[in-house]
């Protein structure tokens, strides 16, 4: 009984060891120079990917950061009411002076927006008006007073 525990142990160790000298044999990995090909494609698809993510999925830049800084002046508009006992600012140069003060609410928008003094709403926001907008204003969007955002 022993001899047989003793033969199945050798033809164990034997299949490992066949068994590992085969896996090692047979086992290819990549070069330094396919792993470094491999990054220059994956790189190159990334470059021509990334840029058009945006139009792919719908974002319109121009768009978001109009609305965003809509939002900002109306946050703007709310803390300007609370320090001033009530009363709104009809438009948004009360909110920031030339040149930036310390106690700006915010820094110069790129819209001139006009607020109802009895609501704090924003009724109209423009970049046409001159002398209120720096000299980069959004192009192709209008202000929509029922939705209260920027749409194109």
């Amino acid at each position: 009984m022993e001899k047989i525990h003793m033969i199945i142990a050798s033809a164990k160790t034997g299949l490992k060891k066949t068994f590992r000298s085969r896996v090692a044999k047979d086992q290819h990995g990549f070069t330094i120079v396919e792993f470094l090909i491999f990054a220059a494609i994956i790189a190159l698809i990334a470059l021509l990917v990334i840029p058009n993510l945006n139009l792919f999925l719908g974002v319109d830049k121009k768009l978001a950061a109009a609305n965003v800084e809509a939002l900002n002046v109306r946050a703007a508009v709310l803390a300007y009411e609370k320090d001033h006992s009530g009363k709104y600012p009809s438009d948004s140069d009360f909110l920031w002076q030339e040149p930036p003060k310390p106690g700006d609410y915010i820094g110069q928008p790129r819209a001139y927006y006009t607020i109802d003094i009895g609501t704090g709403r924003i009724i109209n926001a423009t970049t046409d008006t001159v002398g209120h907008v720096p000299t980069n204003p959004w192009t192709g969007i209008r202000w929509d007073y029922t939705s209260g955002s920027w749409v194109k």
